[in-house]
C-alpha cells in the first residue's frame, strides 16, 4: 500500500516539474465600443416532446453543422435540433443492446465530431460510433487500457469530460472523487492512440476552500461544491471555475501550464470562503449554500471559432441598496489570446448555474445561447454582441 502511494507521489512530483505554472495578471480592460441585442428564442418541436428533465446538459452543439443533439439517457434518443431554423428536425434512436450499443452503464452526454462520427460518453467508458450508427470502437478510462502516464494509486479519470471537434483525444479531470479526495489536474486522453498524459494542476485546495457540507445524521451528507469547467481549444485545454476569475491555460506543444488572473471592475474577483462549517441541520446548510450563491459567480467560457473571441457570463448580488437588493449580470469578452478586452452590465438576467449544473451556453453564428427553462418547451436567451469596429 505504502509502495503505490509512493511510487504516485513521485510520478506527480516528476509531472510537475516538467510543467511550470507561470502566473499572469491579463490585461485590466480596454472597453472598445460594444453593443449587444438580447432576445428569447423558442424551438419548434411540432408534435414531439424534447427531453428536457436535465435541461439538455447531455446535449452537444455542432458549430459545424449549426445543429444541437440532445440525448435522452434511458433510452439513446437524439434529438437534432436545428438552431439555424429553431426547429426539431429529426430524431435519432440508438441502439442500447446488442453490438452498437451506447449504453453499458448509463450515457452522461455525447460529441458529434468534424468527421461524422459519434461518442456517447459513460463514466468510465466511452463509445465510437461511425456515420451509419455502427459501434467501431471503445474505450475505458483505465491503466491497464492506457499506455503512457499512469494514473496514481486510488485515483481515476471522470469520464464526464469533453473531447475535441475532430474526435482526437478526451480531456477530463482526474484524480479521487470520493468524499474528502482531491482532484490532481486533468488527464488527456488520445482517442487515436489511447495513450494518457497527465497534466497536474494545483487549483483544488483552493476550490475546495468554497465547498459548503452538512453532516445531518449517520452515514448522511450532503455538499455544495463549486463548479469546474474544461473548454478545448485545438490541442491546448482551458480549465476555469465558478468561484474565481481566472483559468489555467495548458499549451500541449510547450507542455506548461499558465495561471492568468483577471480583475473586475463590476464584481468581485471571487468568492468570499468565508463560511460556517460545523453545519450539521438542512435548514441551516441552505442557508448557506444561498449565501455562497449570492457572492460572485462565474460560467463557463465559451469560444465564437469564426470571430476567434471568448466570452463569459458572471453575476454577483448587489446589496447597494438594502431595500432592493438585485443581481448583477455581466458579460466579459476576451481576445483570441484570452486577453480581456471588454465587460458589459447587462440589462437582463442570464441562466448561468442550475440546481447541479453549469447551464447549457453555446456560441451559434456569433450569438450566444444560453438554456432558458421553461415547462415542456426548449427555449435559449439569444445574445448578439457586437463591436463598432466589425
Amino acid at each position: 500500500m505504502k509502495l503505490h502511494h509512493l511510487l504516485g507521489f513521485f510520478l506527480l512530483l516528476a509531472s510537475c516539474e516538467e510543467k511550470p505554472v507561470e502566473v499572469q495578471l491579463a490585461v485590466a480592460n480596454v472597453s472598445p465600443d460594444f453593443n449587444y441585442v438580447l432576445d428569447t428564442v423558442f424551438i419548434d418541436a411540432g408534435k414531439e416532446q424534447i427531453y428536457l428533465e436535465m435541461d439538455i446538459n447531455m446535449s452537444d452543439y455542432s458549430a459545424r453543422e449549426g445543429v444541437l443533439y440532445n440525448l435522452t439517457p434511458e433510452t439513446a434518443r437524439v434529438e437534432v435540433i436545428n438552431m439555424e431554423t429553431l426547429e426539431l428536425d429529426s430524431i435519432i434512436n440508438y441502439k442500447i443492446n446488442g453490438p452498437n450499443s451506447v449504453k453499458q452503464y448509463f450515457p452522461f452526454g455525447l460529441k458529434k465530431t468534424l468527421f461524422g462520427n459519434t461518442f456517447f460518453k459513460e463514466y468510465k467508458v466511452i463509445h465510437k460510433l461511425n456515420s451509419e450508427g455502427r459501434k467501431i470502437d471503445s474505450y475505458e478510462l483505465i491503466n491497464r487500457e492506457l499506455s503512457g502516464d499512469r494514473l496514481p494509486f486510488d485515483t481515476e479519470i471522470d469520464g464526464l469530460g469533453e473531447i475535441a471537434t475532430d474526435g482526437s483525444y478526451l480531456a477530463s479531470f482526474y484524480g479521487n472523487f470520493k468524499i474528502g479526495g482531491n482532484v490532481l489536474g486533468i488527464a488527456k486522453v488520445s482517442l487515436v492512440d489511447r495513450s494518457l498524459k497527465l497534466i497536474p494542476i494545483d487549483f483544488w485546495d483552493q476550490l475546495k476552500q468554497y465547498t459548503i457540507t452538512v453532516d445531518y445524521d449517520i452515514g448522511k451528507r450532503n455538499s455544495s461544491p463549486e463548479l469546474k469547467f474544461l473548454l478545448l481549444n485545438g490541442p491546448d485545454i482551458i480549465l476555469s471555475t465558478s468561484a474565481s476569475n481566472e483559468l489555467w491555460y495548458y499549451d500541449a506543444e510547450s507542455g506548461t501550464v499558465t495561471n492568468k488572473k483577471y480583475h473586475s471592475q463590476l464584481t468581485s474577483d471571487k468568492k468570499s470562503g468565508k463560511y460556517r462549517q460545523d453545519i450539521t441541520d438542512q435548514r441551516l446548510f441552505m442557508y448557506w449554500v444561498k449565501r455562497k450563491n449570492d457572492e460572485v459567480t462565474f460560467g463557463p467560457l465559451l469560444k465564437d471559432q469564426n470571430a476567434q473571441r471568448f466570452y463569459r457570463y458572471s453575476r454577483e448580488l448587489d446589496k447597494s441598496d438594502p431595500q432592493r437588493p438585485k443581481y448583477v449580470y455581466v458579460l466579459t469578452v476576451f481576445d483570441e489570446k484570452l486577453d480581456q478586452i471588454h465587460e458589459q452590465k447587462l440589462d437582463n438576467n442570464i441562466p448561468i448555474i442550475g440546481k447541479y449544473f453549469e447551464e447549457k451556453t453555446f456560441v451559434h453564428n456569433g450569438s450566444i445561447y444560453s438554456y432558458l427553462k421553461k415547462e415542456n418547451q426548449l427555449a435559449f436567451i439569444r445574445l448578439k454582441p457586437s463591436f463598432s469596429n466589425e
